[in-house]
């Protein structure tokens, strides 16, 4: 089902742009020369992510180097064209993780806490946008959308620090039975509620994750300045974390979905063919990623993960 939406929709989106691709593709020729500067804010946007990740591993107490970080969400990026959606890489970043230190649960909740930071800060960054821009939305979907996102993530975040909503679903984990299931999401569920003690780890994580965010966003806007896009700053920051959330539907990586929603929010700024080929070069800039943490989970493999745990544990 994954590939048929994704393939699916890259079909589509092929299709609807078949008499703008004679113009794409020259447009892509020139933007060679920035590919450097692209492929350099890609790294350090990954870099922040692995930061990130290695601040909140500590917040548990579990040791985990900066390189075992940086290796883990490489990994979690390549594995990204294989799971369900956008964020289904992390299954086997906890997996990995867990190898490492030992603590499966904790794992499990550290990298969890490490999507919801990022997504978290996905929502602030849009709300602020949206503030920022008051009456200057041309399209009347985009404010809906944010604030939706926003209203969600208000939600969200009742539901983890509620003591209330917290008892709630404490008896509705236990209720299941079936392998120990709710004693697991319990035990999960308990590690993230404990964040709220940690506000040290919790600011120094979202600091980091609005910089890599902002990196991110910044390599889009790039692009589309690159290609001659009439795309602002204001535009990128404010529609990409709707294209972010999309891409959470079901597919291989967010694939289609990702590429489908660029095309469609930001047609009305720069035209539907720039749009295309931004999402393409978005798309590259992921691929670019995956081949690296391809490349990086073979090896490890080979070396195998005991002897990583050695020689962590001898540094």
């Amino acid at each position: 089902m994954r590939v048929l939406i994704s393939f699916g929709l890259l079909g589509l989106l092929v299709w609807i742009m078949k008499d703008d691709l004679g113009g794409i593709w020259p447009a892509l020729k020139e933007i060679k020369n920035y590919l450097p500067v692209a492929a350099f804010l890609v790294l350090v946007n990954i870099y922040l992510q692995a930061y990130r990740l290695k601040i909140i591993f500590e917040g548990e107490d579990l040791d985990l180097t900066l390189l075992s970080s940086l290796r883990l969400t490489f990994i979690g990026s390549f594995f990204n064209n294989f799971m369900p959606t956008a964020v289904g890489g992390d299954i086997v970043k906890a997996h990995y993780a867990s190898r490492i230190n030992g603590e499966k649960l904790k794992s499990y909740a550290s990298v969890m806490m490490d999507r919801l930071i990022g997504l978290y800060t996905f929502v602030a960054i849009a709300a602020v946008s949206c503030l920022v821009y008051r009456g200057r939305i041309d399209m009347p979907a985009i404010k809906p959308a944010v604030i939706g996102i926003t209203l969600a993530g208000i939600a969200g975040y009742f539901v983890i620090t509620h003591k209330k909503i917290a008892v709630f679903l404490e008896k509705a984990f236990f209720g299941i039975k079936m392998m120990g299931l709710g004693k697991k999401l319990n035990d999960i569920y308990e590690i993230v509620q404990d964040y709220r003690n940690r506000k040290d780890v919790v600011t120094k994580s979202f600091v980091t994750s609005v910089m890599a965010q902002g990196i991110y966003f910044f390599t889009v806007f790039f692009f589309f300045r690159a290609l001659g896009g009439g795309v602002s700053l204001g535009d990128v920051f404010l529609i990409m974390p709707i294209v972010t959330f999309l891409s959470m539907v079901p597919s291989l990586g967010g694939l289609g979905v990702r590429e489908g929603a660029i095309v469609a929010l930001f047609t009305p700024i720069a035209g539907k063919d720039i749009s295309f080929a931004v999402s393409l070069l978005v798309f590259g800039g992921l691929l670019f990623i995956s081949i690296i943490g391809g490349i990086i989970y073979f090896l490890w493999n080979i070396r195998g993960i005991g002897a990583e745990k050695k020689l962590e544990g001898r540094s």
